[in-house]
């Protein structure tokens, strides 16, 4: 029996390589300044069988239902050479794009990763391509601005693209604002047929919050006093825990949870559940509760102290009110500390609200 083992051991890198092998020209495609088309683009990643068996693509898989791939589905011969088509509509994917696509086989390397990546720009040819939302025969490219993650001290800067396409002149203007936002119109006065752009900052500290916020920026197009078109602003404001030292971090607060999930069991309808999360303080300084916030308006939260001392605890409450609620209910809670090894904890309540009977 060793002996047979010992053979299968010493003919086993034989054996593994009795297989297909992929030699790919690129796993890559870099595709800068893509013009925006109504016809979709294809691009091919082309390969050699360099093992000494068929290879058999079963399938591949984009991370899209956007992006389409196509193979021949026929073996690929040791030493022949095959492609994997990718096609996607430029006017409905991300104008920056970055998209990864697994090839499953009966290769040596039974899963390859290949990627398309680049960016959309407008096409002179259809200069409204990539226009698609409507506001009083503007066209925008979106009405939603994220500036994703911000530190205090931080202003970030981004542009919103429309396109006039009416048969006239379009005056655009900013109708209302927060303070923490500046939004200018470039320019204020746009021919038919040509582009505009509103360029809009926000100032972290002057926003003075945690977490994600969201705000809005009303137009006003042809001087009209309505509401109803507006830009949609979002962020995430954080502590900028990056520049604190070794020794800082070692004095750090630390916030520790005894759970970060309750079950509060079956309720009836309209009736409360409170559920006490009991957080502690281990670090070497203090602890600051800088926000807490619910996922629902039918989840209220209520803290104790929101400064904790070293080795200091709190409890704060969830009151889940389950008016108008039926069935299964999921719920979370997001504190946001000074801890910056985990600045905020994820807290979650769960129950049942019985049938009306």
């Amino acid at each position: 029996m060793k002996l047979i083992v010992g053979i299968l051991l010493l003919f086993s890198p034989f054996l593994s390589q009795a297989q297909g092998v992929f030699d790919f020209k690129t796993k890559e495609i870099e595709l800068k300044n893509l013009k925006a088309d109504e016809t979709p683009t294809t691009v091919t990643f082309g390969f050699k069988n360099t093992g000494t068996q068929p290879i058999i693509i079963s399938r591949v898989a984009p991370v899209t239902t956007l992006v389409k791939a196509t193979w021949n589905e026929q073996p690929v011969a040791p030493g022949k050479t095959g492609t994997i088509k990718i096609s996607f509509p430029t006017t409905q994917i991300s104008t920056n794009f970055n998209y990864t696509l697994t090839v499953y086989s009966n290769a040596s390397s039974a899963r390859e990763q290949l990627r398309i990546r680049g960016n959309i720009v407008d096409n002179p040819r259809y200069p409204d391509l990539l226009y698609k939302l409507n506001m009083d025969s503007l066209k925008f490219k979106s009405n939603n601005l994220s500036f994703r993650e911000i530190h205090f001290g931080e202003i970030k800067k981004d542009t919103v693209y429309f396109f006039n396409s009416r048969q006239k002149e379009v005056s655009v203007s900013i109708r209302y604002k927060p303070s923490y936002i500046t939004a200018v119109v470039e320019p204020q006065i746009v021919k038919p047929g040509k582009k505009g752009m509103i360029i809009v900052s926000l100032d972290a500290d002057k926003r003075n919050d945690y977490g994600y916020v969201y705000d809005n920026v009303i137009l006003s197009i042809d001087n009209d006093n309505s509401y109803k078109n507006r830009l949609s602003i979002s962020a995430h404001i954080t502590e900028d825990f990056s520049k604190l030292t070794e020794e800082e971090l070692a004095n750090a607060p630390v916030a520790v949870f005894e759970k970060n999930t309750i079950e509060f069991g079956e309720i009836k309808p309209g009736e409360k559940a409170n559920c006490d999360f009991v957080m502690k303080n281990n670090g070497k300084s203090d602890l600051i509760i800088r926000k807490t916030k619910a996922s629902c308006g039918c989840t209220a939260v209520t803290m104790g102290e929101t400064i904790l001392s070293p080795g200091q605890s709190t409890t704060i409450r969830a009151t889940f009110d389950s008016t108008g609620k039926s069935g299964r209910q999921y719920k979370s809670i997001t504190v946001i500390t000074n801890d910056p090894q985990h600045p905020e904890t994820q807290l979650t309540i769960s129950g049942n609200i019985a049938n009306k009977k």
